[in-house]
């Protein structure tokens, strides 16, 4: 089965682990697949070596029997390893290096050294502080109170014809996108939502369910404390 059809099937929990901040990654991976988690993403914002990415989902997909994913915050995060990788456009960034020449660059590498990967092209859209990928990518996140304007932003990755969206509080974010953005996001946005920061309950997990996104990300969670990753993916599966 492609990515694709895989992301866009029901509602799915995925871990994000990144390189930076997981120095024990593989168990971190092993107690999210013990969990049910749906699939792994792989990637961050800061202080990721070239070949170090290559090495982590080598190693993650011997024990994962679900798709590993990167999830890249800059060109050196690349590897054909994975299964596939978000080709993610930070639709509010101010700086057109982040919506569109990282872009140009990332899509000769893949094209050239890469073409086994699935690229998923994903709408990348902060709300809230927007966490260290809102500084690094010199955004203006959205405000938790304002699920139009992240409609709006929706709409236009729809009409542009990105294959998805990625809703972002940020990593360790003090709270998530509330329901009533999901929901006004969901109705925008046909395609694959990805909805990810600040998930730290099965109560808070339920309730973003319920509005039907493909995907919902922990991260913090999954370094901090992953034995609460079984509640997470419980609480989203019951929740339907």
């Amino acid at each position: 089965m492609k990515l694709y059809e895989y992301l866009i099937e029901g509602v799915k929990h995925f871990t994000l682990i990144d390189p930076d901040k997981s120095v024990d990654y593989l168990r971190i991976a092993k107690l999210a697949l013990d969990a049910g988690t749906d699939g792994i993403l792989v990637g961050g914002s800061l202080g990721i070596r070239e070949g170090q990415m290559a090495q982590m989902v080598r190693d993650i997909k011997t024990i994962a029997h679900v798709p590993v994913v990167l999830f890249p915050g800059s060109l050196t995060q690349l590897t054909e390893e994975a299964d596939g990788v978000l080709f993610l456009s930070v639709l509010n960034s101010l700086d057109p290096y982040f919506i569109i020449g990282a872009q140009v660059q990332g899509a000769v590498l893949l094209a050239r050294h890469f073409p086994r990967l699935e690229a998923i092209s994903t709408a990348y859209i902060l709300v809230g502080d927007g966490g260290a990928a809102g500084f690094i990518s010199m955004s203006k996140p959205i405000p938790y109170t304002r699920p139009d304007i992240a409609a709006a932003y929706a709409l236009a990755a729809d009409y542009i014809g990105f294959k998805a969206v990625y809703l972002e509080a940020g990593s360790g974010a003090p709270q998530p996108a509330p329901p009533e953005m999901v929901r006004a996001v969901r109705k925008a946005f046909s395609r694959i939502l990805i909805v990810g920061g600040g998930i730290r309950s099965g109560e808070v997990a339920s309730a973003i369910a319920r509005e039907k996104p493909n995907v919902i990300v922990t991260g913090t969670l999954a370094e901090e404390r992953p034995e609460k990753l079984g509640e997470i993916v419980k609480a989203i599966k019951s929740g339907l």
